[in-house]
């Protein structure tokens, strides 16, 4: 089926995306595997969505592309050769990616399952009613797929990208039982209450931002990584540190509200607070909870991360300290303005809001990582978006000696 939509930039190959950062172009590429990261608002109907998919060519084995609509999400499947038109090419530190925009779109070409008869496959590529060149490109991918033998395991990565979720237990919970688990495909397989231990790496922060009406074309102020590389960002620590209890983690007030002034019905701190031996909440300042996206070479999944868990992966750099350090910061940067003198922090003492800053980037390098172990617990009544995997520790995988 033709595109509806002219195209604004050429057909690329992937190789030459850094010679058309910040232009329109158009991919036309194979699917590996596509990982979904969304959070719903059900109070007011919302959804924000994004899809990261990592893609390839015969020029260039794996690059990123951020999907945003979620129409064009949900045409996504792992092994089928796309056409990409009108995504824009961009930077974020070292990292290069493709994003959508909203006059994108995504046409698929070959599925996956056409590769199992190659002479099908042939006649479908004649019958495409796309241009020369793009006729030309795909001829490319297809020899590309059938030399590396690519297109097989599109499918069987398929497959764990769209397993549906493992229903609702409402049996009383089990003795807590431990579990180390090879790979993420293992962890997802759990039916029972566990503390389990797995290694992964990080992808994403996510943040739910609920306490406010949060317009769709300010979405991305949800995903750390890409506000990291922002030139000024002052409103981080904002987000990411507030009020509430320094045990369960709860923040005094996580209820969505307007910003006009008309608040709807908001939820606030639990009467009592189930990590603590007395009931008694110990308030204070703390970490927002917030989506750890990890991944490893089967899935990705998300982990929920509340205060003391937020404060061993932030490098034991508790959330009142880097508050307090972030004002300093901010006075010491508007007298610098203002060309004026500062007596503030007489004493030297480091800067943990920079140093926090800094442990962020390099938690959120793509693909540059080595792999975290993560301790969690895993609740199987409750969603992947709603804390079925809540962390307890984090740590450097020992290396094994030969």
């Amino acid at each position: 089926m033709a595109a509806t939509i002219g195209w604004y930039g050429p057909l690329i190959d992937l190789r030459k995306a850094s010679s058309h950062i910040g232009d329109y172009v158009q991919l036309l590429v194979f699917i590996h595997k596509s990982t979904p990261i969304q959070y719903k608002i059900s109070r007011n109907g919302g959804e924000v969505v994004r899809l990261d998919i990592l893609v390839g060519d015969e020029t260039r084995t794996y690059f990123p592309v951020t999907i945003w609509q979620q129409q064009m999400a949900s045409k996504v499947v792992a092994g089928n050769v796309c056409l990409l038109q009108n995504v824009k090419i961009t930077k974020y530190g070292d990292s290069l990616e493709a994003r959508t925009l909203h006059c994108s779109s995504l046409q698929c070409l070959i599925h996956s399952e056409d590769f199992l008869a190659p002479k099908g496959v042939i006649e479908l590529m004649g019958e495409c009613r796309v241009g020369i060149t793009a006729r030309d490109k795909l001829k490319k991918v297809v020899g590309w797929l059938q030399q590396v033998r690519l297109a097989r395991c599109g499918s069987e990565i398929n497959y764990y990208e769209h397993q549906r979720q493992v229903k609702v237990n409402w049996k009383v919970r089990e003795e807590t039982q431990s579990k180390n688990c090879l790979s993420l495909s293992e962890l997802s397989d759990l039916n029972k209450y566990y503390k389990a231990t797995f290694n992964a790496y990080v992808g994403e922060i996510f943040l739910p931002i609920t306490w406010i009406n949060l317009r769709e074309t300010n979405a991305e102020r949800m995903f750390i990584s890409t506000r990291l590389h922002a030139l000024a960002d002052d409103g981080l620590v904002d987000d990411l540190v507030t009020s509430g209890c320094h045990l369960c983690g709860t923040p005094v007030n996580t209820g969505l509200g307007y910003e006009n002034g008309a608040s709807m019905q908001q939820n606030r701190l639990p009467l009592y607070c189930q990590r603590s031996s007395d009931r008694n909440h110990d308030v204070g300042t703390i970490y927002r909870p917030f989506l750890l996206y990890v991944w490893d070479d089967s899935k990705h999944a998300p982990i929920l991360v509340t205060n003391k868990a937020a404060e061993l992966l932030f490098g034991n750099i508790q959330a009142e300290k880097v508050e307090s350090c972030y004002k300093v910061h901010m006075k010491k940067q508007l007298h610098h303005k203002k060309g004026t003198e500062c007596n503030i922090g007489i004493e030297k003492k480091p800067n943990l809001y920079m140093i926090w800053l800094i442990l962020l980037k390099m938690l959120l390098q793509r693909g540059k990582n080595s792999p975290l172990k993560f301790k969690v617990t895993v609740d199987v009544n409750k969603d992947w978006e709603s804390g079925r995997l809540e962390m307890e520790s984090v740590s450097i995988p020992a290396l094994v000696r030969l």
